[in-house]
């Protein structure tokens, strides 16, 4: 069965996304790699290799070139500069060129790392996003964002890079631990939330097939998430508009995993706080009240609508380090369902109330 094909129409190098069961077998019939290369570099983790590695290689054999292939530690804790340094150098003791590809295989630690290594060996080489978590599929592998973490704060040093190509198998999604695949789950409800009311309806409606992971319903919830991402960065490659909007919920959760060392909170917990928190501001601004609405996706799911236990005074000092700063912190809020607004004026008083209220 051929994927389903989500065109990417970013201004510097539109591409596909191709979504659905068994794409990894297919990349190399599905994707064609730059004329040039010799050698492709498959980036992978420990636990995706032994789950999907075979069927990756498989899928590349048809390009006929050269597989080096390195596999990292899992966890948010690989993804330093440290780790960055040891694919630059593996890279280069591999023998890859300007002309060759990366391939990376893994959820949103691997793409990032790898396309950021992409993004700076030999001043940029091709990548293709092989995302098997939903996290990336619906997310992260989507748009060209790449980068790594510091002590300081997540996803401080990156950069812009978009791929030749995203393989989106949704296969993969049947092998990801229930607590990685809530944290995809957080990202599809803030993509329903900030856009999509058709998503909103799916994530109510086939909350059931959702969680008990039927094939059909995962392709769908994949593409039409991924629709959402790849419209907004059509619009907005490089975050100088409406891009910001998909931080919905990500300045208190990058605070929340910074302050926890990426180890107390996943992601996904982080975000799910983060928007209660968001759609807390938003009644302070005198917003809309949809503070239901997004309580009912969100335990729908298992997903936490408070309980974020760290004083406010600390939270802020964390979110004051956030990339989102830009001379004063900027809040995403919704006016409404589907209307998200970014907030440069926030009274102090409104985000410790709303803090509050999901602490």
């Amino acid at each position: 069965m051929k994927p389903t094909e989500l065109r990417i129409d970013v201004p510097t190098r539109p591409y596909t996304a191709l979504i659905g069961p068994g794409a990894l077998e297919q990349l190399g019939d599905l994707v064609a790699p730059p004329l040039q290369a010799e050698v492709v570099a498959l980036v992978t983790d420990a636990n995706v290799v032994a789950l999907h590695g075979e069927r990756a290689r498989a899928g590349l054999a048809s390009w006929g070139l050269r597989i080096e292939q390195l596999t990292l530690e899992p966890g948010e804790a690989t993804k330093s500069p440290r780790t960055a340094e040891a694919i630059w150098r593996w890279l280069a003791s591999s023998g890859i060129h300007r002309g060759d590809v990366v391939v990376a295989l893994g959820g949103g630690v691997v793409g990032d790392l790898a396309g950021f290594a992409a993004a700076t060996f030999h001043r940029g080489i091709a990548v293709v996003q092989a995302p098997t978590s939903l996290l990336a599929q619906v997310d992260a592998s989507i748009g060209g964002k790449t980068g790594v973490d510091l002590p300081e704060g997540k996803n401080l040093v990156g950069a812009f890079h978009q791929p030749i190509a995203v393989v989106a198998d949704t296969d993969a999604l049947q092998t990801l631990p229930e607590a990685e695949y809530l944290t995809g789950l957080a990202e599809a409800i803030k993509h329903g939330l900030i856009a999509d009311e058709a998503l909103r309806a799916r994530l109510l409606v086939e909350r059931a097939a959702i969680r008990a992971r039927e094939p059909a319903a995962l392709a769908g919830l994949v593409l039409e998430a991924a629709a959402v991402k790849a419209k907004v960065v059509a619009a907005d490659e490089r975050e100088g508009g409406e891009r910001v909007h998909l931080n919905y919920g990500h300045t208190l959760a990058h605070a929340l995993e910074t302050l926890g060392g990426y180890e107390r909170w996943t992601h996904g917990r982080a975000v799910a706080i983060g928007m209660m928190f968001a759609a807390a501001v938003a009644v302070e601004l005198g917003y809309r009240d949809r503070t239901g609405e997004h309580r009912a996706l969100l335990e729908g799911y298992e997903l936490p609508t408070g309980g974020a236990g760290l004083p406010y005074e600390q939270v802020a000092a964390a979110w004051s380090k956030d990339k989102k700063y830009e001379a004063g912190m900027r809040f995403v809020v919704l006016e409404d369902l589907g209307r998200p607004t970014l907030r440069r004026d926030v009274p102090a008083s409104a985000l410790r109330k709303a803090y509050e209220a999901v602490s």
